[in-house]
């Protein structure tokens, strides 16, 4: 992963994200699965961020994904569950499918969800970076060589 820059940020944040089906209802086929993994894609990209990986099985769906500072993990997964939910409905074959398992016309996901997020560095060095930055060590790096000035 490489930092992603914007007009006023530079940042690096991804998410492991984590929704299941309502009832946990085995609905998501291969194709289906394939589907959901490219409306995944095209949200994540039209909110700034991007899909890295994504997988799903019968019943829930994995996504690593990268997104901008200004996007919020649950708003972002809110979104991934409405959109996919309603754009998924509108194809017929796929909508008869999934009405085998949910009735009613209710969503298809279940409201809960995982969702953590990855980092490069381990949580320890971040910690001691962080509590270095008073030490004399860290100020050095800080400060410009002496030019030859006269004493």
């Amino acid at each position: 992963m490489e930092y992603k820059r914007k007009s006023h940020s530079v940042y690096m944040i991804t998410y492991h994200v984590v929704f299941v089906s309502k009832y946990r209802r085995p609905f998501i086929t291969d194709e289906i699965g394939d589907y959901l993994k490219a409306l995944c894609s095209d949200i994540c990209i039209r909110h700034g961020g991007e899909l890295i990986s994504g997988e799903t099985d019968k019943d829930h769906v994995h996504l690593l994904i990268s997104m901008p500072p200004y996007e919020s993990p649950a708003g972002i997964i809110r979104v991934l569950k409405a959109q996919t939910s309603r754009k998924i409905r509108c194809i017929p074959e796929y909508d008869r499918h999934i009405k085998k398992f949910l009735f009613g016309g209710k969503s298809m996901w279940s409201p809960s969800y995982f969702v953590s997020t990855t980092g490069g560095a381990p949580l320890e060095k971040i910690k001691e970076y962080i509590e270095s930055q008073r030490s004399d060590a860290h100020h050095q790096k800080y400060l410009k060589p002496d030019r030859g000035k006269r004493h």
